[in-house]
């Protein structure tokens, strides 16, 4: 019989040897594309748990920077795939670092952490603790888990118009008043701006901290007039807070190098007259940059202003009134409509002089009063939306603005000191006043009215020497033109995630 050579049973046995191989390294490569992919997978729900926790955290940076940390731990916690006891979610933060950690850092359920930090104003930082993967078949080759992290950090963005103003709101105002938001230095004005108790001390000393885009290439300390114009040109630049509580921690805003984050005191402006007309109107360049006054910018109706003889501004003209969502629904029928007195048409009552605007100011009081009497019991808010009928967002008005309303009801002796914030409150500005003289004032413009048109400014160191402003009723405006809800304090800032 023929002989099978050993040459072949030699080149058998080496193919076995060789499958097997084979088989080995392909089962451990898709072994290892296995637990590749159960990292990818966590390193992605860990990327969604630091974007949503630093996002929601960063929303509530107005109740101070611990309580940001601790939200901001929450949200990323409840995104999580791992679960945690209370003592092992603290410790892992505890145990938590972060080389590129900003100043100040937060709290994990009590326990310090360099993991959730705030450069102070305008960026929350997050970095999540390690989380561990077990590999599933990485193990045979000794590679019992893998890790995972991720970095996320949220930034305050200037969306425009809107914005905290420099302006202060006593916690006496009224809500639907049309209060004094800034008179002469000398308190010699006319109503509601009468007395030496308004003086300057409308205004508030917010430092100009450099941090938005449209900040950067300032200082934080530099000359008051040239402050509040930016201050109001583009509104305040860094996050404010509430103060809880009189036994409340004080976070004062200032220009030192270890100012808090979120400060929740402002100081009052005393003997500075200047920056207002600036800041509203005429516009200001400071440091090279170039900042358009206020009331100048929008597309919404202008009027057009004169000054020094020959120059031109355009401010904006549209009143109060274009902006009320009406709803007819009669209070007194059961249904939750608006008060009788916010009909615009009834507002308006066919003004074409001042004093029929002037008139017409006093009805749009009566309306903010009657709706702030009946919201929310009988009457539904709120009073200015977005709708097809109306002349659009009272909040891309560049009258509309937001002010801390303050827990003291008058300013401090001296009308130097620290007031601290209760809320935040939607303002519209109104009345402007040229050239006063004790009572008597060349130019009263309110918006709406074009009876002088062109207006021209008088001449002089400070020829816009008051301004006045509704306070708006809470409830009248949309939450989100506030801020972040009820009492937010974010104005024309939005939350996003940092680049």
């Amino acid at each position: 019989m023929p002989v099978r050579p050993a040459r072949l049973r030699t080149d058998s046995g080496n193919v076995l040897v060789l499958f097997a191989l084979t088989m080995t390294v392909l089962f451990g490569m898709a072994g290892f594309a296995v637990d590749a992919g159960l990292l990818i997978a966590e390193r992605r729900d860990d990327q969604t748990a630091v974007d949503t926790g630093v996002l929601g955290g960063a929303l509530d940076m107005g109740d101070g920077f611990i309580s940001a940390s601790e939200a901001a731990a929450s949200i990323a916690r409840s995104n999580l795939r791992t679960t945690y006891t209370d003592a092992e979610w603290a410790a892992a933060w505890g145990s938590c670092v972060d080389d590129e950690a900003y100043a100040f850092t937060g709290t994990v359920l009590g326990t310090d952490t360099d993991c959730i930090s705030t450069n102070g104003s305008n960026r929350l930082r997050m970095r999540l603790p390690d989380q561990e993967v077990d590999a599933v078949f990485a193990s045979v080759f000794g590679f019992e888990s893998f890790t995972s992290s991720a970095v996320a950090e949220a930034e305050l963005v200037n969306t425009g118009l809107g914005g905290i103003l420099p302006f202060a709101v006593l916690g006496s105002a009224t809500s639907g008043s049309q209060l004094c938001m800034r008179s002469s230095s000398g308190g010699a004005a006319t109503p509601p701006c009468d007395g030496s108790t308004f003086g300057n001390f409308g205004a508030l000393d917010m430092p100009v901290w450099g941090l938005l885009a449209e900040t950067e290439n300032l200082s934080c300390n530099f000359n008051k007039t040239s402050q509040l114009a930016v201050n109001l040109s583009v509104g305040v630049d860094h996050l404010l807070s509430r103060w809880t509580s009189p036994a409340g921690e004080s976070r004062e805003d200032s220009c030192d190098a270890d100012r808090p984050p979120t400060p929740n005191a402002l100081p009052t402006f005393t003997g500075i007259s200047g920056g207002l007309v600036e800041g509203l109107i005429l516009g200001t360049t400071v440091s090279g940059r170039d900042y358009s006054g206020r009331l100048g910018q929008g597309s919404t109706t202008k009027i057009e202003l004169t000054f020094q003889g020959n120059k031109t501004r355009y401010v904006d003209n549209t009143p109060l009134w274009e902006y009320l969502d009406w709803d007819s629904v009669p209070v007194t029928s059961g249904g939750k409509g608006h008060p009788a007195a916010c009909n615009p048409t009834t507002i308006e009552g066919g003004a074409v002089s001042s004093a029929d605007f002037e008139a017409a100011d006093t009805r749009m009081e009566a309306c903010l009063t009657a709706f702030d009497a009946c919201f929310p019991a009988t009457c539904a808010g709120p009073l200015f939306a977005a709708t097809e009928t109306n002349a659009g967002e009272i909040a891309q008005n560049p009258r509309f603005g937001v002010v801390p309303q303050f827990h003291e009801m008058g300013f401090p002796a001296g009308g130097s000191g620290y007031l601290h914030i209760d809320q935040f409150r939607g303002v519209f500005i109104q009345a402007s006043y040229f050239g006063c003289n004790g009572t008597t004032c060349s130019i009263v413009h309110r918006p709406g009215d074009v009876s002088s048109a062109p207006l021209r400014m008088p001449n002089g160191n400070k020829p816009l020497e008051q301004i006045t402003g509704f306070l708006l009723p809470v409830g009248a405006v949309p939450d989100e033109f506030i801020g972040n809800g009820v009492g937010g304090n974010l104005g024309a800032l939005r939350i996003a995630l940092a680049e």
